[in-house]
């Protein structure tokens, strides 16, 4: 009985050494490679949407309204993250791209956001890109990004533009539709992004 229990000790032992290897060498991955980060960032750049972008389904309510939605600031910060449980199944290493930040809106107040995909080593983005804005109550908007390109005329500014797709269900932008340009500079070296935006919204 005690042989047993110590080959079931030392194969748990085994197993969550491995894991651990596994997640250290994905995070050294990151931490040893700068490139990732400026290669992913220059990819975003000129992004174009992977998949079909859904649609969100339409809310039943028939006082609906079209607002057009000025984003005063949004500044933040990109980084390149371990994240098995978003981007194992089809990936490997598992590595997302975040966009994190906030900043201040009309209809919504001030807000914060977050953007995920999937990437890999070269710096690729290998997945949709979507999108959380939350309000300063709790209601979120659903986002994904549908392309990107340089202002040629004003380097290194970029657009970035986005449909809406719904929202936190049961809040005031569930089924919600709309687009969103979002326009301003990224800075490579220190990962941190400083835009404005504009667009419409109707919910």
């Amino acid at each position: 009985m005690k042989t047993n229990v110590w080959v079931l000790f030392g194969a748990l032992l085994l197993l969550a050494s491995c894991q651990t290897e596994e997640l250290e060498s994905d995070q050294a991955l990151v931490q040893n490679d700068d490139m990732v980060l400026s290669q992913t960032l220059e990819s975003f750049n000129n992004y174009r949407a992977i998949g079909n972008n859904p649609m969100a389904s339409k809310n039943n309510n028939a006082n609906r309204v079209t607002k057009d939605i000025d984003f005063h600031y949004s500044r933040g910060t990109f980084s390149i993250e371990v994240n098995p449980d978003a981007c194992s199944t089809f990936f490997n290493p598992p590595l997302q791209f975040v966009v994190r930040g906030n900043g201040i809106a009309t209809h919504i107040g001030r807000f914060s956001v977050e953007n995920f995909a999937c990437v890999n080593t070269e710096g690729d983005i290998l997945s949709d890109m979507y999108g959380f804005i939350t309000a300063a109550n709790g209601d979120v908007i659903h986002t994904v990004v549908v392309g990107s390109y340089p202002d040629t005329d004003n380097p290194p500014n970029v657009y970035y533009e986005y449909y809406i797709i719904g929202g936190s269900e049961g809040g005031r932008f569930d089924g919600a539709d709309g687009h969103i340009t979002m326009y301003g500079i990224i800075d490579y070296e220190t990962g941190t992004f400083d835009l404005v935006g504009w667009g419409a919204i109707t919910y």
